[in-house]
């Protein structure tokens, strides 16, 4: 959730880098997910599951890695799977069930808990409260790879969302620059709404893209999940309500859009500004028009930015010395700059890459990484993050839908949510 500008084409190519939405394509597998140990000098197998096999640019930028491994590592025989973005999670969840879960795989960060309540996950404490990689990364990327203050993943790839704006309709309508707070983001909004043309748009659709988009303005509003039905959710909800049935400033059709709808209509100029994030590059650089991307606006507790990307989450039956030295070996951006970030369109997730201008891949990778030490990480509220998602995008569909006001909603959300929150 999950990509001054580079050519469009290579912006589709990023886009469908960071968005995963393809089909990936299949490369080595194995009969089972245990590596063997063996002595020193023996060959070690490590299977390999991820979905970044649904562009050309993605797919070799993980093969790279795995070549560049096995040459430095001659006892090493990684034996990739990429499977389809669709049918991953699935397929992960069967072989979780199965006892037969890969010995590494790139799995959502917000499944990292799902996974380890499964038992399906190798337990990484003792090597990542050693680790002295551990600190490089940002605090809330280290708390997305832990489940009952445990480790069970190792931080790889982040994303996140981000304000973009179409700087042509703001010269036009005499708005010098991006909002900074709610106030402004709802001033700006109704100016820039004209006939067809709307002033914001944002994802609202009953499904995670929803609740990835809501939930950083209930951050902002100074409330959190475990908190839902108190002052500041009922002020978020409040606040969406305005601009979609108050001001019109947000059309009606939020209710159905995913963060590639969203994308298309800020590309093809019918929406002035949206929430969304990098993996839209593609749509937006169709548009004829200058753009920009600057943070969330905030609200009364400041910015906020839900985490995206994956972590690396290593099977319980693997040769977990073996899997952790190549967990290492992938952390370090000797190694992997280059296809970490160029290939796989990665925002800086480390303290010491915020700002470095070798992991700008595009300029707006600047506005996301200015974004990144505000993002919550999604994880934090247990294995029903799933059934708690849902929960969430129905509250937010209710309002807007105008089916409940913002506090009953709220309430109702409130008792769906508490019985799910840390459970296993």
């Amino acid at each position: 959730m999950s990509a001054t500008h580079r050519p469009a084409l290579l912006g589709a190519a990023l886009s469908l880098a960071i968005l995963a939405t393809a089909c990936g394509s299949s490369g080595g597998t194995t009969s089972s997910s245990s590596a063997p140990s063996g002595a020193a000098g023996d060959k070690v197998t490590i299977t390999w599951w991820d979905y970044f096999g649904y562009s050309p640019q993605s797919d070799q930028a993980v093969n790279s890695l795995i070549q560049k491994y096995e040459q430095s590592h001659p006892n090493v025989d990684i034996q990739r799977t990429a499977i389809g973005f669709a049918d991953f999670r699935t397929k992960l969840l069967q072989a979780a069930a199965t006892g037969k879960f890969p010995d590494i795989a790139a799995v959502d960060n917000s499944d990292i808990p799902v996974f380890a309540s499964q038992g399906a996950l190798a337990d990484l404490t003792s090597k990542m409260s050693a680790w002295p990689r551990k600190d490089d990364y940002l605090d809330f990327v280290v708390q997305s790879v832990q489940y009952d203050k445990k480790f069970y993943g190792v931080p790889f790839r982040s994303n996140t969302t981000a304000l973009w704006y179409n700087k042509d309709l703001f010269k036009k309508a005499g708005i010098a620059g991006p909002p900074q707070t709610w106030q402004d983001l709802r001033t700006d909004a109704k100016a820039l709404t004209s006939g067809k043309q709307s002033g914001f748009c944002f994802a609202a659709a009953p499904t995670e893209e929803g609740t990835f988009t809501f939930l950083p303005m209930i951050w902002q509003a100074g409330g959190d999940v475990p908190t839902i039905g108190d002052g500041a959710s009922v002020k978020a909800l409040q606040f969406v309500n305005d601009l979609v049935n108050v001001d019109k400033s947000a059309p009606k059709s939020v209710l159905q859009w995913g963060q590639s709808d969203v994308g298309d209509q800020f590309g093809s100029g019918l929406c002035a500004m949206m929430v969304n994030g990098p993996w839209v590059l593609g749509s937006v650089e169709k548009g004829k028009f200058a753009w920009d991307v600057a943070p969330w606006p905030a609200g009364d507790a400041g910015t906020a930015s839900p985490l995206g990307g994956e972590a690396w989450a290593v099977g319980k039956n693997a040769n977990v010395d073996a899997v952790w030295q190549l967990a290492d070996w992938l952390a370090d951006p000797a190694n992997s700059r280059t296809e970490i970030s160029e290939g796989l369109s990665s925002i800086p997730n480390r303290k010491d890459t915020l700002d470095d201008p070798a992991w700008v891949w595009h300029p707006m990778v600047k506005a996301f990484a200015q974004q990144m030490p505000s993002a919550h990480p999604r994880g934090v509220y247990g294995p029903k993050y799933a059934q708690i998602s849902e929960a969430v995008w129905t509250m937010e569909q209710e309002v807007l839908s105008g089916a409940k006001d913002p506090q009953t909603a709220a309430d109702d959300a409130k008792a769906k949510i508490q019985p799910l929150l840390g459970t296993s």
